[in-house]
Parts: structure tokens; C-alpha cells; sequence
């Protein structure tokens, strides 16, 4: 997982800048997300698929609480940036064969985005990966944090898109609140105890935080 910062984060950088000026910032948000219900597929070796529209619910204030950082580099009213999404997902229409199907400790998404200043807010559009980590009890047999020879911790697991609108109110002249208002759709391939799940996301987040300007060019 540091590996893929890492590599996503020198890119970053050492993309091309010109004469215009450059402003570095960093936002941190925490808020509040809405999961539309999607389908949810389980595979399982020996047994009948389980199809079912899934409901999902999020509690982002309950730890591991959800959050939301990006990286952004802005030149002449753009910006590329790196944002990371700390999104969790606790199904909540299980059934009596799905006891338990979480994803807490992160549906985590990784993406890259453009960014582009208007008169009033900013409008980001992005894609990237989803990081998963997994826990869930099918037909009473666990997968996650369970000593299972197959469960990695981690696993790169989708495709994730994201469109957001926000609006900076500033402090000063680097300190600011940011608000936004995202919207963002995954699908993930998910491991569970002898076989895996297919798990689709469309999900709308509201979003509020503090961010800097800390470095110009």
C-alpha cells in the first residue's frame, strides 16, 4: 500500500511545470455518504450464487471513521491531484446465509483527478482503483482477519470513477474550510472463504474540511 503512494505521489511531481504559477494544496475532510442500493453477486464453491440488491450502509463516524485527503498542484486555474477516500461498507440486509459482508477497514479508493477552477466553485472529475479489505461471514465461514492462508489484508479489487463539485471559503490567504458535494461509482471484485463476490457502489458524499495552500511558486 505505501509502495503504490509512493508511485502515485512521484508522478505527481515530476509531471511537467511551466512559467504560470504553482500552488501546492492539501485537503482533509471527514462527512457523510449515501449508498445507493446495487447489486451484490456471491460466488461460493459448492453452493448456489446469492444475488441480492444490496443496501449498504457507511458509518463514517464509527471507527474506522471515514475519511477523504488530496493532494493538488494548480496552475493557471487547473489542477491535477491524488485523493484517497477511506469509504467503508456494512451491508445491511443480510440474509440467513450472509451473516456477516463488511468492508470496513477500507473500500478504499486511490484516484487521480482534474480539476478545474470556475467563477464560484471547483469541479473535479477522476479515476482510479479501489483497495479492499474484507470481512465476512457466508454460510458460517469467515474470511478476513481470520488466519485464512488466502486473505491478503489488502487487495486491489476495481475500477472507480468520480465526479465532485466543491466551494473553497478561505481563512486568509492559505487557510481555508472546503465543502463538497461527490459523487462516485465502483466496481469491485471481492474475495470471500472459498470463492468471491461481485459488489457494485454508486455512493454520494458530503464532504467538509479544512485545507492549505502551502507552497508558491
Amino acid at each position: 500500500m505505501r509502495k503504490t503512494f509512493a508511485i502515485l505521489l512521484l508522478i505527481l511531481f515530476i509531471s511537467p511545470i511551466t512559467n504560470a504559477q504553482t500552488r501546492w494544496s492539501f485537503e482533509l475532510h471527514g462527512g457523510q455518504v449515501f449508498n445507493v442500493p446495487m447489486p451484490l453477486i456471491i460466488r461460493q464453491e459448492g453452493f448456489q450464487d446469492i444475488k441480492l440488491w444490496a443496501r449498504f450502509d457507511t458509518e463514517p463516524f464509527v471507527l474506522p471513521v471515514y475519511w477523504d485527503w488530496r493532494f493538488s498542484r494548480w496552475e493557471a486555474g487547473k489542477a491535477w491531484e491524488f485523493e484517497v477516500i477511506h469509504h467503508k461498507l456494512y451491508l445491511s440486509n443480510t440474509t440467513p446465509e450472509i451473516q456477516k459482508y463488511n468492508i470496513s477497514h477500507g473500500f478504499n479508493m486511490l484516484m487521480f483527478n482534474r480539476v478545474f477552477q470556475k467563477k464560484f466553485v471547483r469541479v473535479r472529475v477522476g479515476a482510479g482503483v479501489i483497495l479492499s479489505h474484507p470481512e465476512s461471514k457466508i454460510r458460517g465461514l469467515e474470511f478476513g482477519d481470520t488466519g485464512n492462508e488466502m486473505d491478503m489484508g489488502y487487495f486491489i479489487s476495481g475500477p472507480v470513477v468520480n465526479f465532485a463539485v466543491s466551494k473553497p471559503f478561505y481563512l486568509g490567504s492559505r487557510f481555508y474550510i472546503n465543502a463538497e458535494v461527490k459523487t462516485t461509482f465502483a466496481y469491485s471484485s471481492i474475495e470471500i472463504a472459498n470463492g468471491n463476490s461481485d459488489v457494485y457502489n454508486l455512493a454520494f458524499h458530503l464532504n467538509l474540511g479544512p485545507g492549505v495552500v502551502f507552497l508558491k511558486k
